[in-house]
């Protein structure tokens, strides 16, 4: 892969996560696992929401543009890090849109609820795949497309509604405390039903879990 297809896919801000974080930190140190370029961790600490930020990428390229970015960078798998990582350090843990990329979210859940510190936060993100652009071609014309990206990107392997994500979570010793949707801002003005709507137009469900 190209550095400039690096830094496109893997370089994006995430502003709606840092404003989910916001309100519930500071933390003093987390680790962002599949952390891509660093991009997000490196905002966690610019805005003083997190500490220090360590990271997992499997993806060599990527990797090393995160090790600019945050204070320590693992390449390769959360199965092939996980003996070197000091789990004991952190105290909040972060799978931002990596649940659905898995071929065991269960597995890799209750191995981190194993590894981490009594009290540890875990930040999951996770597209809705019951999005009306998903669900309505499903319900009508019997058409689940896969995409190059966005919430049917090809290289999904499992989807979430915001239900099925509290219970995954639930299922694997966690317990959820914090919910939220990312959604376009014309559904969250006044006079939209947004609580309603959201099931729908929610394109990305953000949780924050404890460890029970």
């Amino acid at each position: 892969m190209a550095s400039d297809e690096i830094s496109d896919y893997y370089a994006a801000e995430r502003p709606e996560l840092l404003a989910f974080l916001r309100p519930l930190g500071p933390f003093a140190s987390a680790l962002d696992i599949g952390c891509a370029a660093g991009m997000l961790g490196a905002g966690l600490q610019r805005e003083g929401i997190v500490g220090a930020c360590d990271g997992i990428e499997l993806n060599f390229e990527a990797a090393r543009l995160a090790e600019t970015r945050l204070r320590q960078v693992w390449t390769g798998s959360l199965e092939s890090a996980v003996a070197e990582v000091p789990w004991e350090h952190y105290d909040l843990v972060i799978l931002a849109d990596v649940l659905e990329h898995l071929s065991d979210p269960w597995a890799a859940l209750r191995q981190l609820r194993t590894h981490t510190a009594p009290g540890c936060k875990l930040l999951l993100s996770v597209p809705n795949v019951r999005h009306y652009k998903v669900s309505l071609p499903l319900l009508f014309r019997g058409e689940f497309r896969y995409e190059a990206d966005g919430i049917m990107d090809r290289t999904h392997l499992h989807f979430f509604t915001r239900g099925s994500l509290e219970e995954t979570v639930r299922d694997c010793g966690w317990t959820p405390r914090f919910l939220d949707s990312h959604m376009k801002g014309r559904y969250r003005r006044w006079y939209m039903p947004t609580r309603l709507l959201e099931p729908f137009v929610a394109v990305q469900f953000m949780l924050l879990a404890e460890k029970s």
